[in-house]
Parts: structure tokens; sequence; C-alpha cells
């Protein structure tokens, strides 16, 4: 007898207080130990691996935004008819999506009402005068509060923070964000809310018909996983090259203008510049500005360039640090390309700074000219930083990615009145808003609040984040607009349409397939629960370096499940594995919280190799040691 029909009958779930619940439960369990027959690939496992395995491609290669392969694969497995309709979309009525909503809104709330800068502030007063104390203090601030938080809104909120404190105790920025970014996924596997990813394989596993993760049930292993990886990260933090302090540092001491950028000058109306080559301006002799191109018209000259007379209205790509453009500009008879549009007057002093793209920012996937940041709030981007480098298109038609840095300059009311919603950019600068300390107490309160609901079971724990989150907006910490803003649509798409492709891989009899495969591989009837988890593990952990954690996730563990009720165990040591693994994704740089850094922290690719690859062994000796300890088989 097969063990997984193709089509399950709607019965198949279990009821939710069934007391088996603990067991996987599929199609149809086989006793423990009962011998299983080979499990044969049929036309619907055939569809699903090539749906799947095309998923990961373009996940891999981002030829499609991931939200969009996502909701394609969901609807090719409905089309060929492995799914049925009425089960496939069933995930986005998931009170795991509502409750990832109001964790990002509440978290959302804790960012924006100022409580990264009293910690900040806290932190500064805790290190006294010493570098070691002050990084021990901030990545253990960072692995708290993403215990707690998104662990992504966690690393947007310590961004500043982090170059702020990197300024007062002269370290290069490059030595805290890694270690930040890393600080905020080991806090986000010690609690149900601390990121995305555990809130869908809690759902996962609801759907199933099984007992949800707990709010602290993930702490067990979690937490002597944070505090491990905050050795770690002490440890090697003070071998993180710091190529921020490898530039020359300008006359006011601050170490990020260090930092090279390329932008656009134009040759205006009456300049000296006229009727001179750029070599005879000798720009990077005078000015340190270094020529990059020229454009004349809509043509980009490519010979001859410095030795071409300049004329009216020829745009000079140049590359220089912050402090060069400034000072160089005017003396050489510049100035910086912006539209016909004039600044009004009377706006206060101009301030040049730089900006972040959050990892919620409605600016990604568009471009500075659709942005136009110019006519919204009197700003221009003179400059553009993407992962280690600048960028020498014009800015103004590239689209634009998380963690992506701008060079923006404009009156400092303006900056501040962007900088008042750091979910749509983070301005790494001293020029900060006001907030109001009636709001961080307010959404304080109400973070805190939703978790106590949620941990005593008085509630379900997603009606206690839907309170949270009305709270937060009807006390005025935020307004509806900015809540809709909070959650990551995106996000929402890729974990609901995951959740129907999961469905697929399950009825469709993938997973135990996939299931079967791996245990004979592992040794067939002699394979051992934990070497189970170990080729789980690492198979969830591959995936994430290509694709979302919580859509890896749940893609894994459908076969997880499968394995568990081959083998005749409890799914709890499965599913805590699965979704450790999937949060815990340090040896590249596509994970959100890492992308936020790259740039800032002037990291190449390698650097994630490097430095995460030994954490990732690290934490695999970790839990293959404590989840058969907490999580009996």
């Amino acid at each position: 007898m097969p063990l997984c029909m193709a089509r399950s009958p709607p019965s198949r779930r279990a009821p939710a207080g069934d007391a088996r619940q603990g067991r996987a439960r599929l199609s149809c369990r086989p006793r423990a130990g009962a011998r299983v027959g080979r499990i044969r690939v049929t036309l619907d496992i055939g569809i699903v691996l090539a749906v799947v395995s095309l998923a990961f491609l373009l996940f891999l290669t981002e030829v499609l935004p991931v939200e969009l392969v996502g909701v394609l694969a969901l609807v090719a497995l409905v089309l060929t008819g492995v799914v049925d309709p009425n089960e496939a979309f069933q995930g986005f009525g998931s009170p795991a999506l509502v409750m990832i909503a109001c964790v990002l809104v509440l978290s959302s709330s804790l960012v924006r009402n100022g409580a990264g800068e009293r910690i900040a502030a806290r932190i500064e007063r805790l290190s006294g005068t010493g570098p070691e104390k002050m990084i021990l203090a901030l990545l253990a601030s960072v692995t708290g509060i993403s215990a707690f938080i998104n662990n992504v809104a966690a690393t947007a909120m310590y961004l500043p923070v982090a170059e702020n404190l990197a300024r007062t105790y002269r370290v290069p920025p490059s030595r805290l964000l890694m270690p930040v970014a890393y600080a905020s996924l080991l806090g986000g596997v010690c609690t149900l809310t601390g990121t995305s990813t555990n809130v869908a394989v809690s759902g996962g596993l609801e759907a199933h018909g099984m007992k949800p993760l707990g709010i602290f049930e993930l702490s067990w292993v979690g937490v002597p996983l944070a505090v491990v990886g905050l050795v770690y990260l002490l440890v090697v933090s003070r071998w993180i090259p710091g190529r921020a302090a490898e530039e020359a540092e300008p006359e006011n001491g601050d170490s990020r203008q260090g930092r090279l950028f390329l932008t656009e000058l134009e040759v205006p109306e009456g300049s000296p510049a006229i009727g001179r080559t750029l070599r005879e301006l000798a720009l990077a002799e005078n000015y340190e500005l270094s020529p990059i191109g020229l454009i004349r018209g809509a043509v980009r000259l490519a010979e001859d360039v410095l030795d071409t007379p300049l004329k009216e209205g020829d745009v000079v790509v140049v590359e220089g640090t912050v402090h060069a453009i400034n000072r160089g500009v005017a003396a050489a008879g510049l100035r910086r390309k912006k539209s016909s549009k004039v600044t009004p007057p009377g706006q206060g002093a101009l301030a040049l700074v730089e900006g972040t793209i959050s990892y919620n920012s409605p600016l990604i996937g568009r471009t500075l000219r659709e942005v136009d940041l110019r006519g919204r709030y009197g700003l221009d981007v003179i400059a553009l930083w993407r992962r280690g480098g600048p960028l020498v298109e014009k800015i103004g038609h590239i689209r634009l990615r998380i963690g992506d840095d701008l060079l923006i300059q404009g009156p400092i009311d303006r900056i501040r009145s962007l900088a008042g919603d750091p979910l749509y950019l983070l301005l790494n600068d001293r020029v900060l808003p006001r907030y109001e300390p009636r709001k961080e107490l307010l959404s304080v309160l109400a973070f805190a609040g939703a978790l106590l609901l949620g941990a005593s079971g008085i509630v379900p724990i997603a009606l206690a984040f839907v309170l949270g989150a009305l709270a937060v907006i009807l006390t005025g910490c935020m307004t509806v607009e900015e809540a809709y803003r909070a959650v990551n649509f995106k996000l929402i798409l890729i974990v609901g349409s995951m959740f129907g492709v999961a469905t697929a891989i399950e009825e469709s009899g993938t997973a135990a397939w996939m299931a079967q495969s791996m245990l004979e591989a592992l040794g067939g009837a002699g394979a051992r629960p934990l070497m189970m988890l170990a080729g789980l593990y690492w198979l969830t952990v591959l995936l994430t370096q290509s694709m979302s954690n919580a859509a890896a996730a749940l893609l894994v563990l459908p076969i997880g499940l499968s394995s568990a009720e081959l083998m005749g165990i409890a799914v709890r040591p499965v599913a805590v594995t699965i979704a450790v693994a999937a949060s815990l994704a340090f040896m590249t740089p596509l994970e959100p919280a890492c992308l936020l850094v790259m740039s800032t922290g002037r990291y190449r690719f390698a650097d994630f190799m490097k430095f995460g690859a030994p954490l990732s062994v690290v934490c695999f000796l970790i839990v293959m040691l404590l989840v058969p300890l907490f999580y009996p088989y």
C-alpha cells in the first residue's frame, strides 16, 4: 500500500485537539517500524519536481521578482491538476500570515517611534570608554531585541545605532555591521516572533492539524545558539576587514565619508571650465576627484575623454569622497546635476547625508526618476553605492534594491522629514527626527501586551498580535497608512504561495518519495533520527542561500514530516530543526538583514562565506546536540 495518495481526502487533517498531534500524520500513517513499499515516481511527482526546480532556478537568478515566482509556481501546479484550487489558496487565509503582518506592524512602530535611539544612548553609557564593552553591549542588545521583533526590522533599527557608535569609538563600521546582522539572525531563533520563518513553520504544523509552536518553544535551542554565537562574533569581529578605515579620513573625522562615490557633475552656463579639458582641470591632483566618464547630450564619449574640450551642458562622471565632492565642485567650475526645479527659499541650511534603502521600502524596484525625491521632498540624490562599489551607469535609471546606499543633498528640515519614516529610507547621519516618548512607551506596551497574551494562552497567538497592532493604530503611534506600509506584502505573497506549493508537495506524494530517498541514502532501515535531522538541516540551509527563508522552510517541512512518518517519530524535533536552519543564513549576503549592511560596511561576497560558514557549522553542532535533548523523538 503506498504511503500517500495522490489526492488526500479532506478528513486526513487531524482535529486541533487530537492527542496524537505530536506525531506526523499524513494521508495514511503507517505504524512505527512498519515496512513501506518503494514509492514510485508518478506523473504528479514529476510535475512537482519540475515546477519546484524551475522556481529554485528563478529564485537563484532573480530574473523575476521572488514573490511572482512563488505565485507562478502555485498557479502552474493548479493548472496541471496537481493540487485542487480550493486547497492551493487556503494558505493566504492562514492565521500565520495574519500574525506575520501584525508582527511587522508592531516592529515598525517600535522603530518609527525612536526605540533605537534610546537603546543607543544606553549602550554608550554602559560601555564607558572601551570598544570591546561597546561591541558586547551592542550585540547583546541586538540579539535580545530581535528575539521579539522581526530580525530584519531589528537590523534596520540598529544600522544607524551601530554607525553612530562606530564614530564615537572610532571603530570601522565594517567591524560592527556584519556582527549586528548575524546577531539579529541568532536572536530571531529564540522565540516564535523573532522571524517570519518561525511563524510560517508554526502555520505549516497547524495546517496539518498539529499543535503550533509556542512563543517560547524554540528558546530551548535558540537561547544557547544565541549565547555561543555572540561569543563567536566577539572573537571574530576583530578580524573583519576594516575597509572604511583604509580610506583617508576627512578633516571632520567622520570615517563614513571616506567612502568613494560616483556622481555626475554638470558644466553650467558661463563656467570657467568651458573650453578646457579634464586633463587641464586636474581634478585628481587638485581636488581628489577621479574623472570616470564624459556624457554629451545622450552619448557617453568613449575616446579621448581627458583631452576633449568641455562644452556647456556636458556631464562629467567623477569618483570621490563626500568631502572631496563638497570641496572640489565649485572650485572646478562645475555643479551637481539636478532637475530644472529649484529649492524653495527659506528652508534652512543644506546637508549632505547617506541613506540606505530599507528592507520594506517602497523604493525597491523603482528608479530614482520614478520616485522623484526632488519633487516630493526637495532632495537630490547625487550618488549610488551597491554591494561594495559605486555604480557607473546613470543613477536615475537604475532600479533600487534593498541595502543600496544613496548620497543625498538637501535642506536639513527636508532630510528630517524623510528620516521620520525609517521604513522608507534609513538615514545614516546625525540628522534625525524628534521622537515622542509617549508613542515610544505605548509601542513597547502594545508589543509586550501581545507577547504576554499569546504566551498565556488566554487568546490565540494570532489574535493577540492583531490586538497589539490595533493598539498602536488606535493610540496614534501609527496611522493606518503607515501600518499598511509596514507590512511586507512581498513576504505575504511568498509565504502564502509556498503554503500552497507545500500542499502540492505533500499530496502528490513528492514529500514521501523524497523522504524515502533521503532515508535510503542515509542507510535505509538502519538510519537514525539524528542522521535524518542532519540531512534536513543542511538541505534547508542550502535552499535559504538562494530563496526566502520562509519559502525554504515551507518547501522542506513536508519532506521532514514524511520522514518522521516513515521513522515513526514525533514531528517536534523535525519542525524545530527546519525552523532554526532556515533562519540561520550566514554564508551569503542574500539574507535581507545581511543585504542591509553589505554596502554600508563595504563587504565583499566572500566575506560572508569566510565568517558565516564557520558559524553555520557551530550552529549545526549545537542544534544536533540540543534538539534530541529537549524535543524527544
